[in-house]
Formats: C-alpha cells, sequence, structure tokens
C-alpha cells in the first residue's frame, strides 16, 4: 500500500523493499507481553507475601476489597500497552527503504501522524558505511546502513536494524554502477 503511493518515473523499476529485521519486532512483542503480564505476577506475588503475613494493607484496606479498582487499573495498564504495541507495530510496518534502478526512498514513520520520506538518485551516491554490532546482529545479520550523497546538502540516509547489510549495500552499489554507467552513457552520446 505505501509503495503504490512512491511517484515513480515510467520506466523505473523497484528493485527491492527492505524493512527491518524480523527480530526486532520479535523482541518489541516479547517486551509488551512481558509488561500486560508484570501487574498480574506483581499482584500474585504479593498476595503470597500477604496471606502469609496479614491480609490487610496499610491503612487497613484489604487485597480482596480492592479488586475491582486493581482490575479498572489493569485495565488502564493494558491499553497502555495495547497502544505502545500498535506503535511498534506501525513503526515496523511502515519503516522502510525502497531501492529502485534509479534511486533509494526512504520513508520514516516518527508517530501515528508523522511520517518523513525522502530520495536520492543513485547517481548522487558518494559513499555507504555498515555497521553490524554485537553477537545477536552478528548471528542474525542485521545491522545499520548508512549512504551519504554527494552534493551542497552532503546528506546521509540512515536506517538501524536492516536486515543483511552487506547484501544491501552490495545491492545498492550494483545498482548505482549501472545507473552510472547509463548516465555517462547518454552524456557520452549527448556529445558533453
Amino acid at each position: 500500500m505505501l509503495i503504490e503511493q512512491i511517484k515513480m518515473e515510467s520506466d523505473e523499476k523497484l528493485v527491492k523493499v527492505v524493512r527491518k529485521h524480523w527480530f526486532i519486532l520479535a523482541i518489541y512483542i516479547v517486551e509488551d507481553i512481558f509488561l500486560a503480564l508484570l501487574p498480574l505476577l506483581a499482584y500474585g506475588a504479593l498476595s503470597l507475601v500477604l496471606r502469609d503475613l496479614d491480609t490487610t494493607l496499610i491503612g487497613g484496606i484489604t487485597i480482596t476489597g480492592t479488586t475491582g479498582t486493581l482490575w479498572f487499573f489493569y485495565l488502564a495498564w493494558l491499553l497502555l500497552i495495547w497502544m505502545h504495541f500498535t506503535n511498534h507495530i506501525t513503526d515496523y510496518y511502515l519503516d522502510l527503504w525502497a531501492i529502485t534502478d534509479r534511486r533509494i526512498v526512504a520513508i520514516d514513520q516518527r508517530g501515528y501522524f508523522s511520517r518523513f520520506l525522502s530520495s536520492f538518485r543513485l547517481e548522487r551516491l558518494q559513499d555507504m558505511n555498515i555497521e553490524v554490532t554485537g553477537l545477536l546482529p552478528t548471528l542474525l545479520n542485521y545491522g545499520s546502513i548508512e549512504a551519504q550523497t554527494a552534493g551542497g546538502s552532503n546528506e546521509e540516509f540512515k536506517a538501524k536494524h536492516m536486515p543483511d547489510p552487506r547484501g544491501l549495500k552490495a545491492t545498492i552499489i550494483r545498482m548505482a554502477d549501472e545507473r552510472q554507467k547509463v548516465t555517462n552513457y547518454r552524456h557520452d552520446q549527448a556529445g558533453l
């Protein structure tokens, strides 16, 4: 759905669409499940401790007398966790790099209603760096990739947690080389 909204030239071809590595989304899901269960675990531990000591809390309020209030706060907590979870899903799905045979389009979702879209032509590619740091990124083959462009603005395009950064860099470099050959050929034909 998001890819169709990118305005492409008439003979431009989409080569690859890249999102963050699946493991990053899995970490967010496990984190949110843990946070959703945390109050239940705390309530269970508190119930066991109070059962052994005494059933009253501070001020004479019993733990059984506050179950309605506790359920209310737990459901409010679940609502916050749900919003946190949907934010992660939205960020994962809408953050991407679209690589065409002419340019790279980077889409960065910065909240529910804020999106930053930038692109650069492959013939302006000056340098590419990848960074894979840590045991899990090395084993699962994900990392950061940064593309620097030539020109007055000296822009940098950086994406974290991209799958197969070495392969992605090779694809982009190959497409940039092909694009450079086409533009050089056109300049030679035009006598420039």
